[in-house]
């Protein structure tokens, strides 16, 4: 009888859609048997980390945390070095890294210890940042390591940028989309919506435009909030609440006392769970500048939710899919992220049948997405053996 199949996982950030992406691998393997490592940072956490790395621990996997950030540094090596001693204390047969970071240590340590390489970008740090220093460091470094790992690109988009930008070859990649749980996010129950807009500030009448996502430059929340700000005196009615934080987080705080909106737009820095807050909105937003294949988005269809998103690389897919109540706009255009706004308030009505549900059920459930990663690792064990 052959040994249960063991994976060594590598992650940097332990918090935001990388971090759920592996947060929901991490326990699918574990409900199929599968034995898993994992080697984290906690420089950017959060208490779901902590939570995964005790099932880790409680399931029998090592772990081992790399202390390293999102940027090239110092403590690179060092960290380097601790995976590879946690990969050679109980050998594995799979590494598979998350992220640039991650994905440079775990594929270098994948080809040292010549194990089988899997590698998820979650949008390539190149796909939508400003050429420079950084931007073209990243590139070279993808380009470089790219031979030494199956990418699995969670988009068309994304698939196509590593393509033609990183030269990465079309036969190390393979296009599997993130799953989002669909048993958890769900429609909500009304009372519970009531609750929750209680708690956080927000009328019970009101329409309720809801975003998460960091406070980033690839997140781009200025151009929602000038959307938003273009609409709100016309719709005295709507609101928008925003959860997430980041380094543009001042800026946008800037903007909404500037421009007198602090009865309008509600800021929450984190919520350990987010199901709450999807059920206590009526449409879901999302500006960004580019995406591997957002969580957020996910996790908004699972729940029934209307969408507003720009057109940006990574989105694409959600163009394809035959979305029953799917706005768009240009990237890094708030004049017509304001339009497709109110196309949405004008579109209201509770008795067109919305099918982003089902749409979420059938395309990016735990079987049809980590279960076909489950099925490459196996593959690659045989493979070897």
């Amino acid at each position: 009888m052959s040994s249960p199949l063991r994976v060594l996982q590598v992650v940097e950030p332990g918090c935001d859609g990388v971090f759920r992406h592996v947060e929901g691998l991490v326990h699918y393997l574990l409900s199929a048997g599968v034995e898993v490592d994992l080697a984290y940072s906690d420089v950017r956490g959060s208490d779901r980390l902590h939570r995964l790395v005790g099932a880790v621990r409680d399931s029998g996997g090592l772990t081992t945390n790399l202390r390293t950030s999102n940027s090239p540094q110092p403590a690179d090596l060092p960290a380097f070095f601790k995976l590879l001693k946690l990969a050679a204390s109980h050998p594995c047969d799979v590494i598979h890294s998350h992220s640039s970071k991650a994905g440079i240590l775990g594929r270098a340590a994948a080809t040292l210890l010549r194990k089988p390489s899997f590698y998820t970008p979650n949008a390539y740090y190149g796909m939508g940042n400003p050429p420079g220093l950084k931007t073209s460091v990243f590139n070279l470094l993808e380009r470089i390591f790219s031979p030494f790992a199956t990418t699995i690109n969670v988009s068309p988009d994304e698939a196509t940028f590593g393509r033609e930008t990183l030269r990465v070859a079309q036969s190390k990649q393979i296009v599997i989309p993130n799953a989002v749980d669909t048993h958890h996010f769900t429609e909500g129950d009304p009372n519970e919506k009531r609750k929750w807009r209680s708690e956080h500030g927000l009328p019970d009448d009101a329409v309720v435009i809801g975003t998460l996502g960091r406070l980033s430059y690839q997140k781009d929340p200025l151009t929602l909030y000038w959307a938003f700000h273009a609409c709100a005196a016309g719709f005295p009615e709507v609101f928008l609440a925003h959860v997430g934080s980041g380094e543009l987080s001042s800026d946008c705080a800037a903007y909404v006392d500037q421009q007198g909106l602090s009865k309008r737009i509600v800021r929450i820095d984190y919520l350990s769970d987010t199901a709450g807050f999807y059920q206590s909105i009526d449409a879901f937003a999302l500006s960004s500048r580019y995406e591997g294949l957002s969580f957020a988005i996910l996790e908004a269809l699972s729940g029934g939710l209307p969408l507003i998103l720009t057109d940006a690389p990574g989105n694409g897919t959600f163009s394809q899919l035959g979305l029953s109540h799917l706005w768009t706009a240009p990237v890094e255009d708030p004049t017509s992220l304001a339009d497709s706004i109110r196309d949405f308030i004008n579109d209201r009505n509770p008795g067109r049948p919305c099918n982003h549900r089902s749409v979420a059920e059938a395309n990016f459930g735990f079987e049809a997405c980590y279960g076909r990663i489950l099925s490459l690792y196996r593959a690659s064990r045989m493979k070897c053996g």
